[in-house]
This record gives structure tokens, sequence and C-alpha cells, in this order.
């Protein structure tokens, strides 16, 4: 395969759709879940970002070179290579820093999603679990995503200070950058994969925005709460 200079495609539209996803879908799950009227849409919102992920993982082995986690550069020598000439370092893919936020987004979100679930099949009493533990381990599961998600942004913030217009903030639009490399491609294997990912993630969205939703809730929680106190 011949290597171009210039707008080599790096990142396919299933790469950059579910990057646009994930951030609508876990934007709208945080904010929405201080609003108890609004629990379907947090339910479906956080459905929707679980099912993004796990098929990113699968993505992450089967789909495109620089899309696959074999892609990622995240050894100690890389990251430190990188640390120290961050302004001349070129990469077709994800850099080592960008590759570590990515590897602990693919890991917090489907936790946070799954202990989630837990959480609403406990408070349904479909499942007899701790509700106290499960609540916390999703508030930090979401949060550690949040903070990562903040660094990610300030990864960005920084490669355009520092590249400009050869920024990879441009290629998430376009998934083009001016490298020369070999072109990613997508086979019709991958073609399948990535239209089974998202009709999946959009199948949980809506099985999670038809979910029951306690309006006995809080009531429930404060009888509990007074026989544990007695």
């Amino acid at each position: 395969m011949t290597q171009t200079t210039e707008n080599t495609l790096v990142w396919g539209l299933p790469t950059r759709l579910f990057h646009w996803l994930l951030a609508l879908s876990f934007a709208s799950a945080y904010i929405l879940s201080d609003f108890d009227g609004l629990q379907p849409f947090h339910f479906a919102f956080g459905a929707l970002a679980g099912g993004l992920l796990t098929g990113r993982i699968i993505w992450g082995f089967f789909g495109p070179r620089y899309s696959r986690f074999s892609d990622f550069p995240v050894s100690l020598s890389s990251i430190r290579l990188f640390v120290r000439s961050v302004k001349n370092a070129s990469f077709v893919g994800h850099n080592p820093l960008a590759s570590v936020v990515m590897l602990g987004i693919v890991a917090a979100g489907p936790a946070a999603a799954i202990s989630g679930y837990l959480l609403y099949q406990t408070e349904s009493q479909t499942l007899s679990l701790n509700s106290h533990l499960l609540e916390d381990f999703h508030e930090i599961a979401a949060n550690v995503f949040l903070i990562l998600v903040l660094l990610h942004l300030s990864g960005l913030a920084l490669d355009v200070l520092l590249h400009q217009r050869n920024s990879a903030l441009f290629a998430i639009f376009t998934g083009r950058k001016n490298v020369s490399a070999p072109p990613a491609s997508i086979n019709l294997f991958q073609k399948i994969l990535a239209v089974s990912w998202f009709a999946a993630a959009l199948s949980l969205f809506i099985l999670a925005r038809n979910l029951p939703v306690d309006r006995n809730k809080d009531d429930h929680e404060r009888i509990r709460q007074e026989q544990n106190d007695d």
C-alpha cells in the first residue's frame, strides 16, 4: 500500500461517530443524574455510553489500524519520550498520554454503566445487593470518567497550542492528518461490525429509556434508613 504525505485517513467514520456519540451520551447521563424526574433519560444515555464503550473494546481488537489497542503506544519508554519531546513528537494515531486516557475511559465507562444497571435492579428489588455500595461505586466510576474526559480536553488544548493546524483536534472532525503513513481502511467485516456496534448501542438506549421508574424511591430509601436506625 502506498503512503501519502498529507491528508492521510487515520480515523474512519465509525471511530469518529463513536467519539461524538460518547461525548453526547456521557455528558447527558452525567447532567441528568441530578434530576429525578428525568431518570429514564439518565438510564438511556448511560446505557448508550456503556454500549458504545463495549463496542469500542471489540473495535480495539478487530477495527482498522490506528483504532486498534495494539497501535496504542502505552509503554513507559514511549510515555517518557513523549513527555520529553512533546512539542516535536508526532504520532499517526493516539499519542502515549492520549492512549492511556483512552484506555482509562474504556475501563471506567462500562464500570459506571454496569454498576448503574445493578443499582437500578437492586432498587427495583430484582436483585439483593448492597445498594449503598453500588451507588458509591457508580458515582466514583462516573467521576473518574469525568476526570479522564477533562484530561482528554486539556491534552487537545495543549495539542492545538503546540501543533496548531496539525493538531489532532481537526482529525476528530475530518479523520485525516497531515502525516506520511499508510491510510486506514475499513473492510467488509469491519463495516458489518460497525453497523452492529451502533445498532446494539441504540437498542440499549431504547430499552433503558423504557425501564419502569420507581416513583416511590425516596419513600423506600426513607423506610430502609429507618429500619437500619432501629
